[in-house]
């Protein structure tokens, strides 16, 4: 299951104060979940998060890094789709090299900014 931070969803029990709609606000092996009523916060395992869930009330927003990230691995799939089996061109191996460069770079910027807390924040 992909989970996004801001996802909304909606739990199969509700919680003591009535509601039964939650926001993500943490990611990781557990994920933080906020009460959209009481603003009441809870910490639950992925697994048991997962089980929990009954639907999606809406989707969190991608950030440009996540837009960046799934446009560099298109770009490599496509590369990889048009890659013959010998005597490649160099050219292909040049772009190869930058594809992945970049891709790498995107990652780097998105677990730094994963631990400050600034998604989508490019520098």
């Amino acid at each position: 299951m992909e989970i996004k931070l801001g996802d909304m969803v909606r739990l199969k029990k509700k919680h003591p104060c009535g509601s039964d709609q939650w926001q993500v606000v943490r990611l990781g092996a557990d994920i933080g979940i906020k009460c959209l009523k009481c603003q009441h916060r809870v910490l639950l395992e992925r697994s048991v998060f997962e089980r929990r869930v009954k639907a999606f009330i809406s989707r969190g927003q991608e950030t440009a890094l996540d837009q960046k990230k799934a446009e560099i691995e298109a770009k490599l799939a496509n590369l990889k789709a048009r890659w013959p089996a010998h005597s490649v061109p160099p050219a292909m191996w040049q772009e190869l090299e930058e594809l992945e460069e970049e891709l790498a770079k995107v990652k780097v910027k998105d677990i730094i900014n994963k631990d400050t807390g600034k998604r989508g924040v490019e520098k």
